[in-house]
């Protein structure tokens, strides 16, 4: 009988047991991965038969040891024995039952999640969002049953039966407009199903923030404050519920906000008598704003079903009723998955209906203890209830509606050209919430990654953007070069953070060096006075260890690690403690970084153009992370730097305009021309060269205003559009503005006729690292010693000088003299003819049967008016008088190499020196374009009498050019109006042509011809472009290693 008892006992316990898989602490979807035969018997199992089962055991049991006793009273020793091994071996049949359910709980492994097979950084795509038909139809046509429901939980569910979670926060829920775009962007969702998570009302102020206030307030016994915060709640939440619903829809809920007002005013009346008050009296305050809120949405809703006539339903949902934590010390809120996702699956099968879809509105922050104690998730809760409810709802996605439309690149308040990620990875965003990113909290992701949900952030008043995707990404293949530019490290690095208010440690010594037991003397000892350490970086010399510490602990840090190490400190093993504060720590994320060449190079070398001093950097091993350590004053800048260097390309240039002359009385254009050319082009080169032409800053004729763009967007047309956004010129915020440490290249384009400009400003501009280019001919009027200065810090700086608009024939001139010098050419003369207005004199002239009796001062009249439109008085003087060429000539010799000035230029000029006696620059000035042509035809007799030697042989056919001439042996310059024989290269010249003609060793029967037009504005600023184009893309394949270094070879005779 013992025997049939002891085998029917151990039989009946093993097999129940197994089959019962621990209905306690073992859910079906567990049992369902163990083996489907457990999760089918549970399914068919009734608890009533477990519990007649446990009976069972336990009656078993007394029956055994009733044996026993009356076995040893009757002094049977062979039944008392036997009695005795059978319960021996009942105890070691429940042992072993319970060490095989405990293996299997350890060994139940859910499937890894699955990664995203599409590599690529393109924009996500967003959970379904419709405008046309709010629901699937689809969806709307299911029948709903309790058998099997769209909101089933078991694991093998189809994406068409899953949830999906849309949380709003307190911005989004705002006010009463905020309400219904909510609504509207609920009611365009294509989803079976829909779970709303949503906060308290936001706004100025948060009504969160106002119950928390309640309470200080109460403590104080401030009755008046108390209830003056107390209607401001109730009118705010009046204010949404009777302007979006009806008064019959409206006044349950109303009444129910004032129930809720009534119980916390007692609450407050008993903290201000007892003028104290715990943590669970927070808890239970803080968390009524969801409750109205998600009460006030779930009608809003409905009401929006009602009256489209869809047959769905918003039922409300109070967090407390399914969503259980734990309370802990050390980690907050521990969620209890599980219980949870049980409480939620009852509350679904209540929910399910044959003749409507029911959806949820979850209050989000609030819970509930496992003794049922009403807590909250601390900070940002809401974020977090929507990721656990994508976790208990096994939802196919969970999107975060805030007031960006992404997560950001960089904090856009430092970094103005930060932009939106369309995708990152968990643990990209889990270490940039770390690093500062206010976005999204770091626990928030820790539900979704277990069931690989993905997480999207999204701008509640911008729906159509696609906004941020948080999943898990699988590693895209780079190349293993960072030449290619910003297009590649765009996607190496996926944003950068800081961390600021920070205390650097140093604690070095020789006593440190191979003593074992150091390091955990130090973090123990920061241990024991909760100090947390942010950063460790440790040389491999053993010798120092350096660690960052909130600054606000730095003096607490100090005391203990001086207490701690006071013997070594005390013989001089070690130094004392002391600390760098503030600092910050800039951080480069990105999944790519790992096995990617060069990215640290990239990183630390944009810190060091920036002039930024790193005092520690740490690196993980993952690779997935690079901080650097400088102090709180360079974090901005070096944020700045460290992002262009990523997210900009390497083609990037900041310009800024000089001297542009816009006003309808000036004539000069040349800078408007090139405002046009810039805008035109800025959108093709960007798009396909990758180059980014910005210009930030225009200053007008004589430094008299300035216009500072943020854009860099500066058109023709915001010259009129923009008029009253013109400031006085400062010098100083002009070149500020234009070298913003967040660009990576400064450009200062002078476009100028002012002399003042090359003196005065250019040592600046080149001082800041500024590359100049300029078609201010004036540059040539620059003493040999501002020249030499000039080009000494061109060279000592890297930069671009280049003057060759200066030339305005259109063609590139001094890069056909630098191919002459470094292929060893000896350039023995060069010959320039190109003086507008009088070849346009000429030309006239020469075109009439008798050239000798043409009416000079008639043409000259009739050609006026046509250069009034694009030169000053002063620019026809010089050019009629040979100046302009000379400058031109001047320019050409420095190239050369020699040190030539306007005194060594030898003009010969064609008119009457009496008549032109002008005086100085400025008497020129002044004058009007009627006494110009008054005072040319009083000088004009010699340039007639030439006219008339020239024209008397018409056999010749000789032309009246005026031609410069520059001494490659000398460096001499001569200008003066030839009659040249048609065989000459300047000979044929048509219309308004200049050229330059190159003698050198190697063609010196043929000369070298480069002939353009004599630049008009527009072919002048097609010149600047041109070169601004090359300076770019320079920087972009020499890593700013860009500078124009024209060599000075020597030229002279030996």
């Amino acid at each position: 009988m013992l025997t049939c008892t002891l085998l029917l006992l151990a039989l009946t316990r093993f097999v129940t047991h197994t089959l019962e898989g621990e209905v306690r602490e073992l859910s079906a979807m567990e049992l369902d991965v163990v083996s489907p035969f457990y999760g089918w018997w549970l399914k068919k199992c009734e608890r009533e038969w477990v519990l007649a089962h446990q009976l069972f055991r336990l009656g078993a049991s007394f029956f055994l040891l009733l044996v026993a006793l009356l076995g040893w009273i009757q002094f049977d020793e062979r039944v008392a024995l036997c009695t005795a091994m059978s319960v021996l071996c009942v105890m070691g049949i429940l042992y072993f039952e319970m060490s095989i359910a405990s293996r299997w709980r350890n060994l139940v492994k859910f499937p890894e999640p699955q990664q995203p097979q599409s590599p690529t950084m393109d924009p996500p795509t967003p959970p379904p969002y419709v405008t046309a038909q709010p629901f699937s139809e689809k969806a709307a046509k299911t029948k709903v049953s309790t058998a099997a429901s769209p909101c089933s939980l078991s694991s093998d569910a189809t994406m068409a039966d899953k949830f999906v979670v849309h949380k709003f926060g307190g911005t989004s829920v705002g006010s009463a407009e905020c309400f219904a775009k909510v609504a509207d962007i609920v009611a365009a969702l294509e989803a079976p199903r829909v779970a709303v998570v949503v906060s308290a009302i936001g706004g100025k102020p948060k009504v969160t923030d106002l119950l928390i206030s309640l309470l200080e307030l109460a403590k104080l016994r401030k009755t008046a404050e108390c209830d003056a915060i107390l209607a401001t709640i109730r009118e705010k939440h009046h204010k949404v519920v009777s302007s979006l619903l009806p008064a019959a829809v409206g006044a349950p809920i109303e009444e129910a906000i004032e129930r809720d007002l009534k119980a916390v005013s007692e609450l407050l009346r008993s903290i201000s008598i007892m003028q104290t008050y715990n943590e669970n009296v927070v808890e239970f305050i803080s968390g009524h704003g969801e409750i109205w809120s998600a009460k006030i949405l779930t009608a809003v809703l409905s009401q929006r079903m009602l009256q489209d006539g869809k047959k769905h339903t918003f039922r409300f949902v109070d967090a407390r009723d399914f969503l259980t934590v734990e309370p802990d010390s050390e980690h907050g809120p521990v969620v209890q998955y599980e219980l949870s996702t049980q409480k939620m699956q009852e509350l679904l099968q209540s929910s399910d209906s044959s003749e409507e879809i029911t959806h949820l509105v979850v209050t989000g922050f609030i819970c509930s203890t496992v003794d049922g104690v009403m807590t909250t998730l601390k900070r940002d809760g809401s974020d977090f209830t929507a990721s656990i409810c994508g976790r208990v709802l096994h939802a196919s996605s969970v999107t975060i509606w805030t007031d960006v439309s992404g997560v950001l690149s960089a904090d856009p308040r430092r970094v103005p050209e930060s932009q939106i990620l369309p995708e990152i990875s968990y643990q990209e965003a889990m270490e940039l919430a770390y690093f500062g990113a206010k976005v999204i909290h770091p626990k928030t992701m820790a539900p979704a990654i277990v069931e690989d949900i993905p997480i999207y952030i999204r701008n509640t008043f911008e729906p159509q953007h696609p906004g941020t995707k948080i999943s898990h990404r699988k590693r895209v293949e780079l190349k293993r070069s960072m030449s290619n530019g910003a297009p590649t490290a765009r996607n190496i690095v996926s944003g950068f953070s800081t961390v600021d208010d920070l205390a650097l440690f140093n604690i070095e010594g020789s006593g440190m060096v191979g003593v074992h037991g150091t390091s955990s003397r130090l973090f123990s000892a920061l241990d024991r006075v909760k100090v947390s350490v942010v950063l460790i970086a440790q040389a491999s010399s053993e010798h120092s260890i350096c660690f960052a510490v909130p600054m606000d602990l730095a003096d607490v840090a100090k005391d203990v690690v001086n207490e701690t190490f006071f013997k070594e400190i005390h013989v001089g093993l070690i130094d004392k403690a002391e600390y760098i504060a503030p600092i910050s720590i800039i951080a480069a994320v990105g999944d790519q970084m790992s096995q990617t060449p060069g990215v640290c190079a990239r990183f630390f070398g944009a810190l060091g153009r920036a002039k930024i001093n790193v005092l520690a950097i740490s690196q993980g091993s993952s690779e997935r992370n690079i901080s650097a350590v400088v102090r709180y004053e360079d974090s901005a800048m070096a944020l700045r730097a460290v992002h262009s260097s990523f997210f900009l390309s390497d083609q990037t240039i900041s310009i800024g305009l000089m001297g542009l002359e816009f006003e309808e009385n000036e004539t000069n254009s040349i800078g408007v021309a090139l405002l046009k050319q810039y805008h035109q082009q800025r959108e093709f080169l960007r798009r396909r060269f990758n180059m980014d032409i910005r210009v930030r800053a225009i200053g007008t004729h004589m430094s008299s205003k300035m216009l500072l763009d943020f854009e860099g967007d500066i058109t023709e047309e915001a010259l009129a559009t923009r008029a009253d956004e013109f400031v006085p010129f400062d010098r100083n915020k002009f070149l500020d503005h234009v070298c913003a440490d967040h660009l990576p290249h400064w450009l200062i384009v002078d476009v100028s006729n002012s002399s003042h400009h090359v003196h005065d400003l250019y040592p600046q501009w080149l001082a800041r690292k500024v590359h100049v280019m300029t078609s201010n001919i004036n540059v040539a009027a620059a003493s040999t010693a501002q020249h030499n200065a000039i080009q000494a810090q061109v060279v000592a700086k890297e930069l671009t000088f280049d003057p060759e608009a200066t030339l305005a024939i259109g063609v590139p001139i001094f890069n056909t003299i630098q191919n002459f010098i470094q292929t060893g050419d000896d350039i023995q003369r060069v010959e320039y003819s190109g003086s507008r207005f009088l070849h346009a004199v000429f030309d006239a002239v020469f075109a009439l049967p008798d050239p000798a009796k043409a009416d000079l001062p008639a043409i000259m009249k009739q050609l006026m008016p046509e250069y009034k439109h694009e030169f000053s008085v002063r620019d026809i003087v010089d050019d009629v008088m040979g100046v302009r060429s000379a400058k031109k000539a001047i320019m050409i010799a420095r190239e050369m190499g020699f040190d030539t000035e306007m005194k060594d230029a030898d003009i010969q000029s064609p008119w009457d020196k009496s008549a032109t006696a002008s005086g100085s620059e400025d008497a020129v000035g002044t004058w009007s374009y009627e006494y110009l042509l008054e005072h040319l035809v009083k000088a004009s007799e010699p340039l007639k009498q030439q006219i008339a030697a020239a024209a008397a042989d018409p056999t010749q056919a000789l032309r009246l050019r005026q031609m410069t001439y520059i001494d490659a042996s000398t460096g001499k310059i001569c200008v003066r109006v030839e009659a040249l024989p048609p065989t000459h290269c300047f000979a044929t010249l048509q219309g308004l042509q200049g050229g330059f003609a190159f003698y050198t060793m190697r063609h010196s029967l043929h000369p070298v011809v480069v002939t353009g037009p004599i630049a008009d504005c527009s072919i002048t600023a097609g010149s600047l472009f041109g070169s601004t184009l090359f300076l770019a893309r320079n920087c972009g394949a020499r890593a700013h290693n860009c500078g124009h270094q024209p060599s000075k070879p020597s030229l002279k005779k030996q």
